[in-house]
């Protein structure tokens, strides 16, 4: 399991420009912090306030209520949720936001009850009863209307697709299964039901969503025969996030051969030492997580790979420090997630002996990300001059450019009018160690 948002997960972001709101209309303002688990929920609570009524606006001061959808995987994730508190707090006084609601994994804490009595939080969600928002709304209460099962919205060009959730693994790190509970899978037909009704509305690209996505198993089929279906229905398809001990060779071989499915694989290793992966309860050694990227760039040449890193676990020597780097330039790894350890209450690493001095973890953290940099740096070159189809993910900004995503799953700047959810092809003219960069467009 992952221990942070990978990149594609949306940040609280700043203002936009909002539609004008009608006269008289209440107003609700969505923060989404952390996963796309988080970014699905909201779409279900945003689709829950537009039916009651409620203009969504982008900014606090807009909002009669505020709806704060949280993580709770890092403590700097539960810092930034208390300085947005303490920001309501003043506009509540200033009779501005009338009510807030506070959702998501922090919800699902043993810090909710004192946040809520700090802050005067008027609601607070877990993560299994985001339909009660519903009636807070003044939508009856239905629960099958609201489930996880259902988009929050239809016509999107990218949409997330939940096919699990929880978690049955007990990372030493790890809080997620304490907020998130144990594992629960979708059956394949709603999956697929569900993937059918977004791509005839519009939707060309469906992106899977687990705790641990490959654990997915029901009626004994398993999580490569889910995507097999699911890449025959849709234009464009990815997952994530992946556990090793459920990543099998012919999910990483489908990769390769089915031509809608992103060649990108996000398998999160957490440390290169076997005594540390041990000690955080993964279930795998190095060289079976090695083997598995042998697999996959065997099957996906040009595919591209991420991960997570852990620095400064409880117990981690030098030594441990340095098979972790050695994995890094084994592996090549085209991007990570490299963070410095956060202890959680409630998770067996929180009590655990052995801290790391601040400068030390610090220290390993930068060589840690200096040896993935360098990887990801001569692996981006090799991409300089290729003629790429682009998928554009964001539009163009005031420079001319917009943000999108080859086949092999590189982001890419590339200059262009074109649209999100629009393809344009492009050659590549120069590449830095976190994305690609593109001239013109290509007829």
């Amino acid at each position: 399991m992952s221990n942070a948002p990978i990149k594609l997960s949306r940040k609280p972001q700043p203002a936009e420009p909002a539609a004008r709101t009608p006269k008289g209309a209440r107003t609700a303002c969505i923060r989404t912090f952390g996963c796309q688990m988080n970014v699905h929920d909201s779409d279900r609570m945003r689709r829950m306030i537009l039916d009651a009524g409620y203009a969504e606006v982008h900014s606090y001061e807009e909002a009669d209520l505020v709806i704060l959808n949280t993580c709770y995987v890092r403590e700097n994730a539960v810092d930034r949720v208390r300085g947005h508190l303490g920001e309501l707090n003043r506009l509540r006084r200033e009779g501005r936001v009338k009510k807030v609601a506070l959702a998501g994994c922090i919800g699902a804490s043993d810090e909710s009850s004192e946040l809520q009595r700090r802050y005067n939080i008027d609601l607070v969600l877990g993560t299994h009863n985001t339909y009660e928002l519903a009636e807070f709304v003044g939508l009856p209460t239905m629960e099958e209307t609201y489930t996880p099962e259902l988009p929050g919205t239809e016509g999107e060009h990218s949409e997330f697709v939940t096919i699990m959730t929880g978690c049955n693994y007990q990372c030493s790190y790890c809080i997620v299964p304490t907020v998130r509970g144990r594992m629960v899978c979708r059956p394949m037909e709603s999956v697929l039901e569900e993937v059918e009704r977004l791509v005839e509305s519009g939707t060309g690209y469906v992106t899977l969503l687990g705790q641990t996505v490959d654990a997915w198993r029901h009626d004994g089929k398993r999580f490569c025969d889910l995507l097999q279906r699911v890449a025959d229905k849709a234009p464009r398809v990815w997952f994530t996030t992946s556990h090793p001990s459920n990543m099998e060779d012919r999910t990483l071989r489908l990769i390769g051969e089915k031509e809608t499915i992103v060649k990108r694989l996000h398998l999160p290793v957490q440390s290169g030492s076997d005594r540390m992966l041990k000690l955080m309860h993964r279930g795998y050694k190095s060289e079976r997580y090695r083997r598995k990227i042998e697999v996959f760039r065997e099957a996906v040449p040009d595919g591209t790979l991420s991960t997570d890193i852990i620095v400064g676990h409880p117990g981690e020597t030098e030594e441990d420090h340095e098979r972790t780097v050695e994995l890094v330039e084994d592996c090549g790894f085209d991007s990570a997630y490299v963070f410095k350890f956060s202890p959680r209450k409630g998770t067996e690493a929180a009590e655990l002996d052995g801290t790391v001095p601040e400068g030390v973890v610090q220290r390993r953290f930068l060589e840690v990300l200096r040896a993935v940099e360098q990887n990801a740096f001569a692996r981006n070159q090799r991409k300089v001059g290729s003629l790429e189809e682009i998928y554009i993910r964001h539009g163009s900004t005031e420079d001319g450019k917009a943000i999108g995503e080859t086949w092999s799953g590189h982001a890419v700047h590339v200059k262009t009018d074109a649209k999100p959810g629009e393809y344009v092809r492009a050659r590549i003219g120069s590449a830095g160690p976190h994305v690609l960069y593109a001239g013109e467009t290509a007829l």
